[in-house]
């Protein structure tokens, strides 16, 4: 069995180990996978791995700046991992570092080895720098790239030989590839569950692959582009923007770039431009634009008449990432604009790259971009990758044209109501909508009846036993409350309020987190008093934090207990894109609102996954057990007064918890002044 994965894995060596990761300007190459890999990271932070979340509020100004973890950390985590980034992100130059360092060690190769996977890592844009390496035991690498329009037996025919060696890692790069990459996924945790020393990290192109159901046994990690830090020390004249980090190939080639150019800030047309010239003689430039155009249209032999000097460069994923997007938007901006749209629309997956290039090049003709912009909105596109290019250009382009403003927030606000796109394409629609102004109410109020609710579940110790609790009739907000909402609160009060970005206005309709339960009671007790004031509510009726039974019965309705399994909003099934748990792996709160078929029996909206929400009732000291159990009583758990050691319930788990916390039963707990990202909370409006 050994004997074949060694032969495999010398067999990686030599077909990948000498294969070009960088190139110099003639298109020669410059540098392999040992040479010239950068390591990457991914969303995933100690924070969220801490997964409590506790922090005191003594420094609120300072919050502690996010530290990410690695690729190489997260996909020895789990045994089955998905790894999403974009297109250009990095994910083969990872996969092949892993595989060909690994192959290397257990092969004691002299440039390959396991040595190569202890470096230092920038983790965040403060240059926080901490070592990555490889600490399991050694393992026998298997990369296993799928190619366009695989099926899955092929693929399977392909790798079958390997799974009956026992022990390896098998890297399959590419999942968007395959014809049914949900039927492929399915097969693959069959894998996953059918061979126990297999372990099994998947790549995926996150655009392509967004709304793809993921078995509950699949952790997924969302790979980010270099931080600033990673920026500053690749290259002076990296593209730096923080918080919209580079891709690794943009910034490789302004660092081979900036030898010919002034210390400002490259853009990934002037890198092209800059490349190309010394490619390519002046002579085929409108050649390689139409050999890029018939490329993108599926003709592989678009590049054949090329000198072969130049071939493999124009053949390299480098290549492919880095410059033809740059190229074929030359190639759009000769066109009309009838033909122009009909060749986007072709192909939105891929042409969509195209589409920042072109605008700067029609802006420096001084065309307008108008027509563009409509065409783009007025695509029919259940994928709304049209819509979101669009609206981008609106907001970044067109902030004086209110009448295209208006057109653009119609037609996002249309796709969020009436398209059953996944919740991962409506965030993005509903976080441009933010920027553009949402014109949904978030500050909707529910009214939930009085009742016996249905309270715990056996699936969980602390949730037991399953009993009944009366619950007189009170109102719940629809939605848990926004930033939005919440910055009304801090601005008009100056309380300090430790968020990242939250003032973004793209971040507008996500939940306020990064909350204590006493700020939560400070924004019921502020609201009380405004909204008073506007007769929203009468000078009998408080808003507060709902009680745990209150917060169940809003969520749950009078779904009865089905012992061993969990109860949902939606019933007792669990279904997966209907809220934002950690199945959907995002790993951040999203817009509200975006699941009409999450919510509850009595409308409420977003209560299980997005964020924790506080409520009313005391938990206790200890984390792991409550001293106040169930069955829920009179017992001074509603003690509003308790001191700060005493933790509050937290109720319908967030981003990261999986469906056993996501749901209508299970009991979180935090210290009152503690806050994360992942906490938040809705209001209750009630008499005295």
């Amino acid at each position: 069995m050994v004997e074949f994965l060694r032969q495999h894995a010398a067999s990686l060596l030599q077909h990948y180990g000498n294969r070009p990761l960088l190139w110099n300007m003639d298109g020669t190459a410059q540098a392999c996978c040992v040479e010239g890999y950068i390591p990457l990271l991914t969303t995933y932070t100690k924070e969220d791995k801490e997964a409590k979340g506790l922090r005191r509020i003594e420094t609120p100004q300072s919050p502690r700046p996010p530290v990410h973890f690695s690729t190489l950390e997260v996909v020895q985590q789990t045994p089955f991992s998905l790894l999403l980034g974009e297109k250009g992100s990095g994910k083969t130059s990872f996969a092949l570092d892993l595989a060909l360092n690994l192959a290397g060690g257990l092969l004691h190769h002299s440039q390959y080895k396991l040595e190569n996977l202890t470096r230092s890592i920038p983790r965040n844009d403060q240059n926080f720098i901490e070592p990555e390496s490889w600490t399991l035991p050694l393992t026998w690498p298997v990369y296993a790239p799928v190619y366009p329009q695989d099926h899955w037996h092929l693929f399977y025919d392909r790798i079958e030989q390997i799974l009956k060696q026992g022990n390896c890692l098998l890297i399959i790069d590419g999942l968007e590839n395959f014809s049914n990459p949900d039927e492929a996924l399915k097969q693959l945790e069959s894998l996953h569950l059918a061979h126990t020393n297999l372990r099994l990290v998947i790549l995926a192109n996150d655009f392509l692959c967004q709304g793809l159901c993921t078995p509950a046994t699949l952790t997924k990690f969302s790979i980010m582009g270099l931080n600033a830090a990673q920026q500053r020390a690749l290259s002076v004249n990296a593209p730096i923007r923080t918080g919209q980090a580079a891709l690794p190939n943009l910034v490789t080639a302004a660092n081979a770039t900036s030898g010919q150019q002034n210390k400002a800030p490259l853009t990934s047309l002037a890198i092209t431009a800059a490349w190309v010239n010394n490619i390519v003689p002046l002579s085929l430039n409108k050649t390689l634009q139409t050999a890029v155009t018939w490329y993108w249209q599926g003709n592989n032999g678009a590049f054949d008449h090329f000198p072969q000097h130049i071939q493999p460069f124009l053949a390299s994923p480098f290549a492919q990432t880095t410059f033809f997007p740059s190229i074929a938007a030359h190639a759009l901006l000769e066109m009309t604009d009838e033909a122009r749209l009909s060749t986007l629309e072709s192909d939105l997956s891929l042409w969509r790259l195209a589409i920042a290039p072109l605008v700067t090049l029609l802006q420096k003709r001084q065309q307008t971009i108008e027509p563009l912009i409509r065409g783009l909105l007025n695509i029919a596109d259940p994928a709304a990758i049209a819509l979101r290019y669009g609206a981008n250009l609106v907001i970044q382009h067109t902030r004086h044209d209110l009448s295209l403003q208006k057109t653009c927030r119609s037609a996002l606000l249309d796709f969020l109501q009436h398209s059953t796109a996944p919740i991962p394409t409506k965030n993005e629609v509903a976080q441009l909508l933010a920027e553009l102004g949402d014109p949904r109410r978030f500050d909707d109020l529910i009214t939930i009846p009085a009742g016996n609710v249905t309270l715990g579940s056996g699936t969980h110790v602390n949730s037991t036993p399953v009993h009944t609790v009366p619950v007189k009739t009170f109102k719940i907000g629809r939605f848990p409350v926004t930033n939005l909402q919440y910055a009304c609160f801090v601005q008009q009060t100056a309380r300090p309020w430790p968020s990242l970005n939250a003032l973004q206005p793209a971040h507008a309709n996500i939940p306020a987190t990064n909350v204590t339960w006493y700020d939560a009671q400070a924004y019921c007790n502020w609201l009380t008093k405004l909204w008073r004031k506007q007769g929203r509510i009468s000078s009998t009726e408080v808003i507060r934090l709902p009680t745990e039974p209150e917060w169940e019965w809003a969520a749950r309705g009078t779904q009865p207990d089905h012992p061993g399994k969990v109860c949902y909003p939606w019933g007792q099934q669990w279904h997966p894109g209907l809220c934002n748990s950690s199945e959907l792996g995002l790993n951040v709160p999203i817009s509200v609102g975006l699941s009409a078929a999450g919510h509850s029996p009595f409308g409420v909206e977003d209560m299980v996954g997005q964020v924790w929400e506080w409520t009313s009732t005391l938990w206790g000291q200890d984390m792991t057990h409550p001293d106040y159990a169930y069955p829920y009583c009179n017992d001074g758990r509603e003690n509003q007064n308790a001191p700060a050691n005493v933790r509050r319930v937290l109720r319908g788990g967030c981003f990261s918890s999986p469906s056993i916390k996501a749901n209508c039963s299970y009991r979180g707990s935090l210290e009152p002044n503690g806050f994360w990202r992942g906490n938040g909370f809705r209001i209750v409006v009630a008499q005295y």
